[in-house]
């Protein structure tokens, strides 16, 4: 399995607060039967530049690596660095997002504004896609409540956007029924547990793909591996 979303690396966002949490945290992961990882830090625009984001990830990649060296133990992942890089209108001027990309291909994890999106917002998508980049929408189904709706999606995946959803909303027998629904349709095509820690947003995700299978067979399981594969196929990576 693949957790193509994670705030894994330490001390960097909201996510992992020291280096034993995040080892736990990638040691949960790799019980539910998970092989590859995606490290995708907050990354702010508006608030950082480029190139302190990057050396604050090296620098908490190095802390991360030093404590499993201490720690001894072979979990058998892939950790694939990227970012999960909040939208705003001028993002697609900004330079260096090739480095935020995951493991170096041209994927790039974006989260989209919590309001109505305009036609501005979804322009600049396309701007970013015509500057080289496969855009992955990081969990769409969050946007849904602030009036975005099939149009806005289907116009995304128009320009060729791949929509990943978040394992979290499987939980529950009318939740996970509406979830799969969206991987039925095509809607959905990747899968992230956006694990913060241990406890209140947990690294979960084997329940979002059983549930997949056991509704739509292993072959939609499948399907969601393959892509994911694909991306990552030239991926850069560090096996821990």
């Amino acid at each position: 399995m693949i957790d193509f979303h994670t705030h894994i690396l330490p001390g960097i966002d909201d996510g992992s607060k020291n280096s034993g949490m995040s080892i736990d945290m990638l040691q949960n992961l790799r019980d539910e039967g998970v092989t590859d990882v995606v490290l995708s830090s907050h990354f702010y625009a508006s608030q950082n530049s480029v190139e302190k984001f990057l050396v604050h990830r090296s620098v908490s990649l190095e802390h991360l690596q030093a404590a499993l060296d201490t720690d001894g133990r072979t979990l058998g992942l892939k950790l694939h660095l990227g970012a999960e890089i909040l939208f705003m209108d001028s993002l697609d001027k900004v330079d260096g997002l090739e480095a935020m990309a995951i493991g170096g291909t041209k994927y790039i994890l974006l989260e989209m504004p919590f309001t109505k999106w305009s036609s501005r917002n979804l322009d600049t998508v396309y701007k970013i896609k015509c500057n080289g980049f496969n855009v992955i929408i990081a969990h769409f189904e969050r946007y849904l409540g602030f009036g975005n709706g099939e149009n806005e999606l289907d116009e995304l995946q128009r320009m060729g956007c791949i929509l990943q959803m978040n394992a979290e909303d499987f939980n529950g027998f009318f939740a996970k029924r509406k979830s799969v629904k969206f991987f039925e349709t095509g809607r959905a095509s990747l899968l992230g547990s956006d694990c913060h820690n241990l406890e209140t947003r947990p690294p979960k995700i084997k329940h979002a793909y059983d549930a997949i299978g056991e509704k739509l067979g292993r072959g939609a399981v499948e399907k969601i591996l393959s892509l994911g594969h694909k991306i990552l196929e030239n991926s850069r990576y560090l096996e821990v």
